[in-house]
């Protein structure tokens, strides 16, 4: 928001736009009764693909609440005038009825044809692939399809009618405009040779764990306290009692550690009268996406004072007490033996994942005195690491992860803060301490060690759960019916994303405290999950790449050709000094600067200590062109970097 006037209105027209992590851009309630229209991030992106040469959009999470989402991307790209948003859902729309009457069969062929103006014919060998019919049976349905007339298509027969709806689902603007790696895909290109890096296989391991009869019973009197104080809030009342109560059930299901935090701190702001002691409300604000009603800290403190009318301060320190008297959290000993098994199967290094700071505090500590681990810590404070005392201290980002990699530390405890931008192919296992509501919350945990370049075939992943909880019972029910964890993408992602809002109004409800409400709200989630795997709008299933990969030319230019400028002084532009202090790292100081800095052409190096050194390379600040190139003679005038360093 604060920035678009730079970027559409003040900066010049940009040559090229990459934004990651694109779902974000998207409608306020895409596919529901009030579509309120783009958000920020999607508005702007309308405004900039008019400003820009070349857009790239990349994300991992192809699939939103709605089919209009992929639209709003694609559309950003461009798409033939034909493709309207309505023409766009219902083509699929048409496409997914098991069979389309004549009228659909004329609307998708429209489109079809659409299609192949605005980015050329289908390949006839291609179709064929696609079909598996004859090469005579082939054309006739192409023909068919590009005909303007509606007669050939009515003459096809049921087999070449079928033919055809394949035929069109390939050929949509998603076809042209989408690529989509799945992991399935990049295993066949390591099979047939086409990639050299091999992709891990997952191993998931569930482990159910009984809470001791005292854990029980705290565990029953905070579901009691929960239900009834929501029970008490009148109707406007119940947003912030029910954000509240919310937040004292998800810290319970990490741990009673991070109950207690919480309680104690809300017990203080009650003693104080109502002056805020706020939870760590970064950690607290809904993971529900499938609603864009995203509550921020502001608002969540406001939803915090507003409740504070309806809670008992003699039921709290009552919870308190209880919790008092506690022994160390069950669950840590289960954590133990998981680690020392993972440590006898050749995992000598893990990552443990929590989603509260609190929890995972207790668990550094606890750890720490063991004395046989060496854990560090990644969460919203950034990176701490344990003194030779005993106390911790802050270290950075960079630093943590450096450490972690030179098997400085066997454990690395991590909050979620940990769950993007860190990437660590080295570790090859993952405890999930606990787990959050929203599924694709540890997919991104998971995805810290699942990704290119693992070191290790095969990754472990296991979570520990809470027996006898309502999220415990759903997660068994879709992992038994949609395996979930060994692969959640394409449709079953708006069903998973709704998981957190069903799982909270049952708690604020008490509805999951019944065995039969239970086992009615289970069986309708996994139900939905079911059929929604069946059935709806797949991306993958219009993105299906072959094994063909077309011929690429070298690339221009790349780091290893920069570094050989850099070693040579002659090559470089007038005034820059460069003096070189090891493998690939230089000290660098061009006209004006007053002091040197660190440059490399090492992007591992960089990537190391990207807090110290600068990557040089084209768009670094530091990166100075030559005001001008003279040529001399004989000199390729184009060509590759390379080439033209090797012509001297």
């Amino acid at each position: 928001r604060d920035r678009a006037g730079e970027l559409l209105e003040q900066s010049e027209p940009w040559d090229l736009v990459v934004l990651d992590e694109a779902h974000h851009a998207r409608r306020r309630g895409a596919g529901g009764q009030r579509d309120d229209g783009p958000n920020t991030l999607l508005r702007l992106m309308r405004g900039l693909k008019e400003r820009t040469d070349g857009l790239v959009l990349l994300t991992a999470t192809p699939m939103q609440v709605h089919p209009i989402e992929v639209w709003d991307l694609l559309d950003l790209l461009g798409l033939p005038p034909e493709w309207t948003s309505s023409a766009f859902l219902d083509f699929f729309d048409d496409l997914d009825h098991p069979n389309p009457s004549a009228e659909a069969m004329e609307r998708m062929a429209s489109l079809f044809r659409s299609t192949e103006r605005a980015y050329g014919e289908i390949e006839q060998s291609d179709a064929q692939d696609m079909t598996r019919l004859s090469r005579l049976k082939t054309n006739k349905v192409l023909r068919a399809l590009r005909d303007s007339a509606s007669i050939p298509r009515r003459q096809l027969e049921t087999r070449e009618r079928g033919a055809a709806f394949t035929i069109m689902r390939a050929g949509t603007p998603i076809r042209r405009l989408v690529s989509r790696n799945t992991r399935q895909l990049l295993r066949r290109y390591f099979q047939t040779g086409k990639m050299d890096t091999p992709i891990a296989n997952r191993e998931v391991e569930d482990c159910f764990l009984e809470m001791s009869d005292a854990e029980r019973g705290i565990y029953e009197a905070v579901e009691d306290y929960i239900a009834g104080a929501y029970s008490r809030a009148s109707g406007k009342e119940r947003m912030a009692v029910g954000f509240v109560m919310t937040v004292y059930r998800r810290r319970l299901a990490s741990s009673f550690v991070a109950l207690r935090e919480t309680l104690q701190k809300r017990r203080d702001t009650i003693d104080a009268e109502g002056r805020p002691q706020f939870f760590g409300l970064d950690e607290d604000l809904s993971d529900d996406e499938a609603t864009d009603e995203t509550v921020d800290t502001d608002e969540a403190a406001g939803l915090e004072r507003s409740a504070l009318a309806h809670e008992q301060k003699a039921e709290i320190d009552a919870l308190l007490d209880a919790i008092s008297c506690l022994a160390p959290d069950s669950k840590l000993d289960s954590l133990r033996k998981v680690l020392r098994d993972l440590r006898q199967a050749g995992y000598h290094q893990a990552m443990v994942f929590t989603q509260y700071t609190d929890t995972m505090d207790f668990l550094r500590q606890a750890l720490l005195e063991d004395s046989e681990w060496r854990p560090l810590c990644f969460s919203g404070r950034g990176g701490e690491a344990p003194g030779t005392d005993g106390t911790w201290h802050t270290i950075g980002r960079d630093d943590a992860k450096m450490r972690f990699r030179e098997r400085q530390a066997d454990l690395l405890l991590c909050t979620d803060a940990a769950a993007e931008g860190l990437n660590f192919q080295f570790c090859g296992a993952l405890v999930n301490y606990d787990m959050p509501w929203n599924p694709m919350r540890v997919e991104q945990r998971i995805g810290r060690i699942d990704r290119l370049g693992q070191n290790n075939p095969t990754i472990r992943i296991v979570n520990l759960h809470y027996e006898g909880t309502v999220e415990t019972d759903i997660y068994r029910a879709l992992r038994d019916r949609i395996g979930l964890f060994q692969s959640v993408v394409g449709p079953l992602q708006p069903i998973l994303a709704r998981l957190p809002g069903r799982i909270s109004q049952s708690v604020l409800d008490g509805d999951g405290r019944e065995p039969r409400e239970r086992a009615n709200l289970i069986d309708a989630i996994a139900r939905e999950a079911t059929e929604s795997r069946d059935a709806g709008f797949d991306i993958d299933a219009v993105t299906e790449s072959d094994l063909v990969m077309p011929d690429r030319p070298p690339s221009t230019i790349n780091m290893e050709d920069l570094d050989r400028i850099l070693g040579s002084c002659t090559l470089m532009a007038p005034g820059v000094e460069i003096r070189q202090l090891g493998p690939r790292e230089y000290s660098f100081r061009a006209p004006g600067m007053k002091e040197t800095l660190r440059v490399t052409t090492d992007p591992q190096y960089f990537e190391d200590h990207a807090d110290s050194v600068e990557l040089w390379s084209p768009g670094n600040p530091l990166f100075i062109a030559p005001e001008f190139t003279p040529l001399h003679e004989g000199a390729p005038s184009h060509g590759t970097l390379r080439e033209i360093l090797d012509s001297g």
